[in-house]
């Protein structure tokens, strides 16, 4: 199904919000693992290397593969949703076919995951 072209020019300038929104949150969780002292170094080595390897996976999938052409732009809208990041007062300028699309969407906002086993023992 592909987004109505009102919404196509709205959705770009969605997307760039999203985009920087995801970026800085990847940056944020990236300095909040490197200053984790209570985590070995090769601990916070191996969760930033992880971080980094998912979120790639997500930024493609997302922003490459969802979201360059009107007929992929609700599956990104989609993901961009899911992933909590944009807000709903930035959603509120799409159309009403394009929210009823999204309606049902469940916010699954990233969450860091300690791995305990990693913590040190002091």
């Amino acid at each position: 199904m592909s987004i109505l072209e009102s919404d196509w020019k709205k959705f770009k300038e969605l997307r760039e919000i999203a985009l920087d929104r995801f970026c800085q949150g990847v940056l944020d969780d990236a300095k909040t693992i490197t200053q984790h002292g209570a985590l070995s170094t090769h601990a916070r080595y191996r969760m930033l290397y992880r971080l980094m390897r998912d979120r790639d996976k997500d930024i493609v999938e997302i922003f490459d593969n969802n979201s360059q052409s009107r007929s992929s732009a609700l599956s990104g809208l989609w993901l961009m949703v899911m992933h909590d990041l944009l807000t709903d007062a930035e959603l509120s300028v799409l159309s009403e076919p394009a929210l009823s699309y999204i309606e049902k969407v469940v916010r699954q906002p990233y969450v860091l995951e300690w791995p305990e086993e990693s913590v040190r023992q002091e």
